[in-house]
């Protein structure tokens, strides 16, 4: 009996130690990602974060498809990446989309806005502000469309 206890003890231990070393290389990574990020390099930011993202870390995910959205550290702006990560965050994201909306919905109408108003990094441009806007409003976002339709 005490040999059992012992190697279940010993078990707990490991996974444990796997658990707290998953995590730290997580959050090296991600701390990795965020100072490349910061130093303009979006190819480094993008090399630390895409693993993540890929295996499910909301905020690697909405920082991937930022960088793609906005075109941070000189990447390439591609609106089809943005929306392939914004839609991968899903329900588990920090925003919620309406009900019957796309997941991307609510994080193209982010993008919209921060074009609108020059924030995020980027300057503000109309036209860009207005194509994430319509993308918003045709992913389901109520908001966007009340957008668009004070605009007419």
């Amino acid at each position: 009996m005490t040999r059992l206890i012992a190697r279940i003890l010993m078990g707990l231990v490991l996974v444990v130690a796997i658990g707290i070393g998953i995590l730290l290389l997580r959050n090296s990574e991600m701390d990795r990602g965020v100072q490349a990020l910061k130093r303009e390099n979006g190819a480094a930011a993008l090399a630390s974060l895409k693993l993540l993202a890929q295996l499910g870390d909301g905020t690697a995910q909405m920082l991937v498809g930022s960088i793609y959205a906005y075109g941070w550290g000189e990447v390439r702006k591609s609106d089809a990446d943005a929306i392939y990560w914004f839609r991968r965050l899903g329900s588990h994201g920090p925003l919620a989309a309406e009900e019957g909306a796309d997941p991307a919905a609510p994080y193209q109408l982010m993008v919209a806005k921060a074009y609108a108003a020059g924030t995020d990094g980027v300057r503000a441009d109309t036209s860009e502000s207005l194509k994430w806007l319509k993308l918003a409003a045709e992913a389901g976002s109520k908001e966007a469309a009340a957008a668009l339709q004070s605009q007419h």
